[in-house]
């Protein structure tokens, strides 16, 4: 007989069978399960598998990797232990790639790392000496001995690895200014008029110096912007001053569009002063008339509209500019700025008109304080 009997034994002709057959093992005519010649069988097949704490692979004890563990002779590897893992020599710890620092070196994922990690630089675990450049989230940034560098380097400035744009060697703050230190914590107030360096670039503000280079701390870079009342509060307007700027030029920010009131000075010795007042009517679409008086000088302008099927809308305006505005200069301790005042209007044939209203000086105050119904604004704050 060749084949199974009733009950369930395997013969080959006649005899009990011995063998492979199907890819199974078979000892006395049934699918083998135990040790045969040091290889563990279950129900004729190689065993792999955990059995009595040993995990066997095809029959035997496994040893190397699986599922990220080091293993031999069947058991995981603990403490440290060290293999080829990816053609390569790897740290494990208990069997997994040690990640961690061991006898001074930093590993990841069993290999001694090399690049940026928290703000460390590393190359081959340690923290690469000197002075190196890495990316960091795309961007440049300057280590030292394998932190993030602040100070100086080759006559640039660098703030926690990242380099600092030099704004201006020639500024002031056009008020007394708070400085805060790396932490956010007031510091001091830097006095208005004070020259100082500063730099653009730091995520706490602009970094300002000394004429020396000193640090002095942190001031706020930009405006706020106007608030709804009378009192504008310290931040109506860039904090600084500087020649080098690209843009120069006053411009009027109301917070009362139907009242405007300031004084221009004609003459700083004598303070001899010309008032200008400007008084807006709203109307359903806009602005319909703007009144303006400037010393003797008086002005009524009038908008014009169109209508069509699509609805109706004024086709003329006016606003105040100002023009030619100088650096600013000190008398008597305090600030100005010397600038002339226009009123700029357009047509429905978009023709530009200006009408000077008073050339003079203005104080610092306009840009910090304000006056009724508005304040100078000058971003940025600077020059030619």
């Amino acid at each position: 007989m060749t084949g199974k009997s009733r009950d369930g034994y395997y013969f080959k002709n006649g005899a009990s069978f011995y063998g492979d057959m199907n890819g199974r093992h078979y000892e006395m005519g049934t699918l083998f399960t135990g040790n045969l010649n040091g290889v563990i069988y279950k129900d004729g097949l190689k065993f792999t598998g955990n059995r009595g704490g040993v995990y066997y692979k095809a029959g035997k004890p496994f040893s190397g990797m699986m599922s990220n563990a080091l293993y031999h002779n069947g058991r995981r590897y603990m403490v440290y232990h060290t293999a080829k893992f990816q053609n390569a020599t790897a740290l494990f710890k208990d069997g997994r790639l040690f990640t961690g620092t061991r006898d001074g070196v930093y590993y990841k994922s069993g290999k001694a790392f090399s690049g940026v990690l928290n703000n460390k630089l590393y190359k081959a675990g340690r923290k690469y000496a000197g002075y190196h450049f890495a990316t960091v989230n795309y961007a440049s940034k300057l280590f030292r001995n394998g932190s993030l560098y602040t100070g100086t380097y080759h006559k640039s400035t660098y703030e926690a690895g990242q380099k600092l744009t030099l704004v201006s060697r020639k500024a002031f703050p056009v008020k007394n200014t708070v400085l805060t230190n790396a932490a956010g914590k007031r510091i001091g107030t830097l006095q208005a008029g004070t020259s100082v360096i500063i730099y653009s670039g730091s995520q706490r503000g602009m970094l300002v110096t000394t004429t020396a280079g000193k640090r002095l701390g942190y001031a706020e870079d930009g405006y706020t912007g106007l608030k709804t009342v009378g009192d504008f509060g310290p931040n109506v307007v860039s904090t600084f001053y500087y020649p080098e700027a690209p843009v120069h030029d006053l411009y009027l920010m109301a917070v009362d569009d139907r009242s405007v009131q300031f004084d221009v000075i004609k003459n700083l010795k004598t303070q001899q002063k010309t008032q200008v007042a400007i008084a807006a009517m709203h109307g359903k679409y806009g602005i319909d008339t703007i009144k303006i008086k400037a010393g003797q000088k008086s002005i009524n302008w009038h908008a014009k509209y169109q209508t069509n099927q699509n609805g109706r809308w004024p086709v003329t305006g006016g606003t105040i500019l100002t023009e030619r505005t100088a650096a600013p200069i000190k008398y008597h301790g305090k600030i100005y700025f010397k600038t002339t005042v226009i009123f700029q209007t357009s047509d429905e044939h978009y023709k530009i008109t200006k009408t000077k209203l008073v050339t003079g000086y203005v104080p610092l105050s306009y840009l910090s304080t304000g006056f009724k119904g508005g304040a100078f604004g000058y971003y940025y704050l600077g020059g030619k």
